[in-house]
């Protein structure tokens, strides 16, 4: 056979990859060169806990006409053991191996191009196979013999090996006597006996229906904190054998710390201290196993006053009073945790202790990439493919500190095509998710439990074959402006972009395909005051918004703005669909002429927003209203039905007291609509406040609320049919304004998708 080798920076020999599959009930066979052709490693990305979390392989001598599971191929097969191992072959002996199991694979074939890619799941994902089933034992379990039963391979067969704990040869905690005041508290744990080494957590949840792994296991992890701060994690020792351990922080004298040197070629960093993720004073609620619920509230003797004590908190933030340690200068951040059913009150603490210990000072995390190989403290080299998820590095000279700082990776990705490393690093050692969350801010990073979507029974992102892409212009309204939320704005930028879109205003014919022009308003017939594109020979159509094949949406922004780029205080409406066919008279209509008895009301048009000579806003009422002759009917010889999104009975079919408008109302609400914003009774254009709370029109609209959308047109049979729909994967949105008087009123906004974990781009 043929051999594969690699060189370091150095130009030092120093072996190769190795790849070997392993059907179910099969033997294991390399297929490092496949068909004479080597195996193309991809992204090989490991994670803080559970070590390998996925990975892609590319065969360039397998092709659509190829048979899985006969002949060559017969390992390609559903749940197929794949281990890339590397050998050496130099005066080096480094030990590295991934390993995991086939997840999925893609295919194409494009005249003489044919392609053949494999992904792959971290070897402990095939867990999630399997749920945690909930029962209900009479006694509280260890968390450790817990997870050891989500890893016992005769209740879930996985291909694991034997899971094991790993105690710290310090480690000092037993199992009291059962005449211990703490035993009893524990409510006699099963399967342990006194002074056995334990955790200390015990717990009679079992699982709520959930994946294994990624929710049940990792939410028992992330609750495990010892003294100190040091959190139990679980990691591969290899040969797919799973161990509980504790990560530390190593002793900066560790041999086995990497050295990153800031300023060294082929070292780039991007990091942040986020000082809203700190936790002073932390506050908690819980109920145990015994049913007590608990939350440290405290009571005065004389029964007047009720006070709560904290779990956890820093002497110099609390108490307020009688306290001579107490400094008024330090503002301290309350958290408060909801304990995990079954934890007690002593566990619990523990629990708030340990985040305290993480949270108390903000850390710093980041990402470092990088392009040469590095060297550990004791000087031996360290290939930066070779990195993985749970090392720790030293970052020389951050923030001045020459001899380093010390940080725990928790996430390792490594491109084996640009030869490139990145490292997700967190000073506080916590864990790969508490992590994200801080970076992301997307939840309280103190909740103690997370919920990993690695692994799912369905695929982990739900729109592989017309995926969203943020940087093609997914949600973004219109589709255009892409280049100003991808090129133009800092990561800084806030909603509604005011001091940008003044640098890129509507005004400008560079950008002014970045914003939906709506004309001055048109005070005789509503349907001109609507948003529309010319297509298909229809002037007033939908403007088609690119999206994806499905997903969530969780925000919804959407700005009015002047010519100059300033945000315009007016009421709008905002509606989106999934046909191409929609148009400005499918929108409501107006009933009838202005002189019919049913003729509904409709909101007046104002000039928009003003402020007096202070500076401050007048209110709506006081602003002069837009004398509208709006209807349906006969408008200069020709009957015209105009539509309007403001009137009353606008998007419903039955009036409040139930019974049905006096009017066909197939004209009045529109079949098809996913979701919209502004009627007659909740006009949009008053975020942060409401229409009907009395607020002043702002122009802006910002909505959390979540929302859905599916393309189900799409040919999933053969995708490569869905590049000759024109509108694969989009949505159409008509917006309406009429506060803008003689000036054109433009729109520019992003609709904001819940995006899976390893999803979007």
């Amino acid at each position: 056979m043929k051999t594969l080798t690699a060189q370091a920076s150095e130009q030092e020999l120093l072996g190769y990859f190795r790849i070997f599959a392993t059907p179910p009930g099969g033997f294991a066979r390399e297929i490092t060169l496949f068909r004479d052709a080597p195996v193309m490693i991809g992204a090989v990305a490991t994670q803080d806990p559970f070590t390998e979390a996925t990975a892609s392989l590319s065969f360039p001598q397998i092709t659509v006409f190829d048979t899985p599971g006969e002949g060559d191929l017969d390992w390609l097969v559903v749940n197929t053991d794949i281990d890339i191992v590397w050998e050496n072959v130099g005066g080096y002996n480094f030990d590295w191996r991934w390993e995991g199991y086939i997840a999925s694979y893609s295919f194409s074939l494009s005249g003489s191009d044919s392609s053949f890619n494999m992904d792959l799941k971290g070897a402990f994902f095939a867990l999630d196979d399997y749920l945690a089933i909930p029962a209900y034992p009479k006694r509280p379990i260890p968390y450790e013999i817990l997870i050891a039963r989500a890893f016992d391979q005769t209740e879930h067969p996985a291909h694991l090996g034997k899971f094991r704990v790993l105690f710290p040869s310090d480690w000092k905690l037993k199992v009291p006597a059962f005449t211990d005041p703490a035993y009893l508290i524990a409510l006699k744990p099963w399967g342990i006996a006194t002074d056995m080494l334990w955790t200390g957590f015990t717990s009679r949840s079992t699982g709520t229906w959930d994946p294994m792994l990624s929710s049940y296991v990792q939410g028992l992890l992330s609750i495990m904190f010892a003294e100190g701060g040091s959190q139990w994690s679980i990691r591969n020792r290899g040969q797919r054998r799973p161990e509980l351990f504790l990560r530390r922080v190593p002793d900066t004298e560790d041999d086995k710390i990497i050295e990153i040197v800031l300023g060294a070629p082929g070292v780039s960093l991007n990091g942040t201290r986020d000082y809203t993720q700190r936790a002073g004073v932390i506050y908690g609620e819980g109920k145990d196993d015994s049913g007590t619920s608990y939350s440290n509230i405290q009571v005065t003797p004389d029964g007047r006053t009720t006070y709560y004590h904290p779990f956890a908190y820093s002497n110099r933030m609390w108490p307020r009073k009688n306290n001579p340690n107490y400094d008024p200068n330090i503002r301290p951040i309350e958290r408060r945790i909801k304990f995990e059913s079954g934890i007690d009150e002593l566990t619990a603490t523990t629990v708030a202790q340990g985040q305290y210990q993480r949270f108390a000072e903000p850390g710093i995390t980041g990402d470092i990439t990088l392009t040469s190989d590095v060297r550990m403290s004791n000087g031996q080299l360290m290939p930066r493919l070779m990195i993985r998820a749970g090392a720790s590095i030293r970052i020389k000279g951050l923030f001045g500190v020459r001899e380093g700082v010390l940080a725990h990776v928790t996430q390792v990705t490594a491109d084996f095509t640009a030869m490139t490393t990145s490292l997700t690093f967190d000073t506080k050692y916590r864990d790969q998710l508490t992590v994200e969350e801080v970076r992301a801010r997307n939840k309280d990073a103190l909740q103690p439990l997370h919920a990993l979507k690695v692994g799912v029974a369905s695929n982990t992102i739900s729109d592989l074959v017309l995926p969203w892409s943020y940087k093609n212009g997914s949600g973004i309204i219109p589709t255009p402006a892409k280049e100003f939320f991808n090129q133009k704005l800092p990561v800084t930028a806030t909603f509604p972009f005011e001091e940008f879109t003044r640098q890129y205003p509507p005004n400008n014919p560079s950008y002014k395909s970045w914003y939906v022009k709506i004309p001055p308003m048109d005070p005789g017939n509503s349907n001109n005051n609507w948003s529309a594109e010319p297509r298909d020979g229809i002037p007033t159509h939908a403007i088609p918004i690119r999206m994806g094949q499905q997903g969530t949406i969780r925000l919804s922004q959407l700005a009015a703005y002047d010519g100059n780029g300033n945000v315009m205080r007016v009421k709008f409406h905002l509606s989106v669909y999934k046909g191409n066919g929609f148009a400005v008279d499918h929108m409501p209509q107006f009933p009838s002429t202005r002189d019919d008895p049913i003729f509904p009301d409709y909101l007046a048009a104002r000039q928009k927003g003003l402020v007096d000579a202070g500076g401050i806003p007048i209110p709506d009422n006081n602003r002069p209203i837009i004398p509208t002759s709006y209807q349906t009917g006969d408008l200069g010889g020709e009957f015209v039905a105009q539509t309007n999104p403001f009137y009353k009975g606008a998007w419903e079919s039955i009036q409040p007291d139930g019974t049905l408008w006096p009017w066909d109302t197939t004209a009045s609400s529109p079949n098809d609509i996913i979701v919209g914003w502004g009627n007659y009774y909740e006009p949009a254009g008053y975020w942060p406040g409401r229409f009907s709370n009395g607020a002043n029109r702002t122009g802006m609209l910002s909505d959390d609320n979540a929302w859905t959308f599916s393309d189900e047109d799409l040919d999933l049979g053969d995708p490569t049919q869905n590049q000759y729909q024109e509108y694969a994967g989009m949505l159409f949105v008509m917006i309406y304004c009429d506060d803008q008087l003689n000036e054109p009123v433009y729109f520019m906004g992003r609709f904001i998708r819940t995006d899976p974990v390893g999803g979007g781009a």
